[in-house]
C-alpha cells in the first residue's frame, strides 16, 4: 500500500534559518522600520529601569556643583546652546556627505550615497522620462532619440557630477547673531532656569516621550498656519519668506537661511508649544536635539531610508522629499514633520505619476 505523500515537518534549525534569511533579504526601509520598532518596544519593556535611571540622572543634574554638565544644564543659556551645537553637528554631517560625494564624482567613482541625493534622483528621472516621451511620440527625429539614449548610456557607464549651488556657510556670521541676541538679552534680563529646575521632580520615560511627541505635533501645527500665510500673502512672502526660497535645490545649511522675523516666529512657536505642554526640562533638551535633526534633514537634499518619512508607517511623516518639492515649486507640503493637515487640505502632490519634485 502506498502512503500518501506528505511534507516532512521542518526542523527548528531550518525554520530559524528561514527567518534569518527573510530578515537579511529585507529592503532597507523594512530593516530600519524593524530597528525603530525594536527601539520603541525596548523603552516599553525596560521602562521601570529607565525610570530609575532618570531619577538618578535628574538628582545629579539638579544638585551636582563640581561636574561641568550639571552646571551647564542649570544655566539660563542651556536650551539655545544645545540647539546651536546640535545644528552645528547635523548641518556639518550633511556637509561632509556632500564633500564625500563630490570627491567620488571627481574620481569618476559612484558613491553609495549618491542614489539618496534628491537632485541626482530628480535629474536621472527627468532624463528617463524625456527618453520615454521621445520613444512614445517620436516627434523629434531619430537623431534626438539616439542622442538621449547615448546620454543615458554614458550616465550609466560613468559618474556625471551634479552641479549644486554653494553651501550657505555664512549663517555663522549673518543668521546666528539674529538667533542668539534676543535669547541672550532675555536670559540676562530675567534669570530663571535654576530656580525653576529646583521645583521639578524626576521625569519618566513615558512623560519624556509624550512631551517630545506632543511638542513636535503642536509646533508643526503652528508652523503650518504661519508658513501657509507666508506663501499666500504676497507682501509677507516678498519681505519675510523669500530669503528662504532663494534656491530651488535645498542644502542642510538652508535651514538657517531665514529672515529675522522668520527666526522669531519659528523659535517662538517652538517655545510656546513646550510652555503650553509644561514640558519637563529634560524633555525640552531631548526635544531640541531631535527637532534640530528633523529640521536639518528636511533641508538636507537627501532621502536616506532611515529617516522618518520612510520609517513612520501610513505616510504620517513628511521629510526631505516633500520639502524638496515645496522648494522647487513653492507650493504644497507646508508642514515640516507630519502631513495630516496637508492631506486634509489637499496640499500634497497627487499620485498622477508626474515629475513634479520627483516625489513619485
Amino acid at each position: 500500500m502506498t502512503l500518501p505523500y506528505s511534507n516532512p515537518k521542518p526542523s527548528p534549525r531550518k525554520a530559524l534559518q528561514d527567518i534569518f534569511g527573510q530578515i537579511f533579504h529585507m529592503n532597507e526601509v523594512a530593516m530600519w522600520r524593524m530597528a525603530a520598532a525594536t527601539f520603541i518596544s525596548s523603552i516599553a519593556i525596560f521602562r521601570p529601569k529607565i525610570d530609575l535611571a532618570l531619577v538618578n540622572i535628574w538628582s545629579w543634574l539638579q544638585s551636582d556643583t563640581t561636574a561641568l554638565l550639571p552646571r551647564c544644564f542649570r544655566h539660563d543659556h542651556w536650551e539655545w546652546m544645545v540647539a546651536i551645537w546640535s545644528f552645528f553637528f547635523w548641518i556639518h554631517g550633511y556637509w561632509l556627505a556632500d564633500r564625500s560625494i563630490a570627491k567620488s564624482d571627481a574620481k569618476g567613482v559612484l558613491h553609495p550615497w549618491k542614489k539618496y541625493r534628491l537632485q541626482d534622483t530628480y535629474e536621472a528621472e527627468k532624463l528617463r522620462r524625456k527618453k520615454s516621451k521621445l520613444d512614445k511620440f517620436g516627434i523629434t527625429g531619430r537623431d534626438s532619440v539616439v542622442k538621449v539614449e547615448s546620454d543615458e548610456t554614458q550616465q550609466q557607464q560613468q559618474v556625471i557630477p551634479t552641479k549644486q549651488h554653494k553651501w550657505h556657510l555664512g549663517f555663522w556670521i549673518f543668521e546666528l547673531p539674529l538667533y542668539v541676541l534676543p535669547l541672550y538679552i532675555w536670559d540676562i534680563t530675567i534669570p530663571r532656569r535654576a530656580g525653576k529646575i529646583a521645583a521639578w521632580g524626576a521625569p519618566t520615560a513615558f512623560s519624556v516621550c509624550r512631551d517630545v511627541t506632543c511638542g513636535l505635533l503642536l509646533y508643526d501645527l503652528g508652523f503650518f498656519v504661519c508658513h501657509y500665510l507666508m506663501h499666500k500673502i504676497p507682501f509677507v512672502y516678498k519681505y519675510i519668506h523669500a530669503k528662504h526660497h532663494i534656491t530651488k535645490e535645498v542644502r542642510a545649511s538652508d535651514i538657517v537661511r531665514l529672515s529675522f522675523v522668520e527666526e522669531i516666529v519659528d523659535v517662538g512657536i517652538s517655545i510656546l508649544a513646550l510652555n503650553y505642554l509644561k514640558a519637563h526640562p529634560m524633555s525640552r533638551t531631548i526635544y531640541n536635539v531631535i527637532i534640530t535633526f528633523l529640521l536639518t534633514e528636511l533641508h538636507s537634499g537627501y532621502a536616506f531610508p532611515w529617516t522618518p518619512q520612510f520609517v513612520v508607517p501610513f505616510g504620517l511623516a513628511t521629510g526631505s522629499k516633500g520639502h524638496h518639492y515645496h522648494h522647487r515649486y513653492g507650493r504644497h507640503y507646508y508642514q515640516k514633520f507630519f502631513c495630516h493637515v496637508d492631506r486634509l487640505f489637499g496640499f500634497v502632490q497627487k499620485k498622477d505619476n508626474s515629475l513634479l519634485g520627483s516625489i513619485v
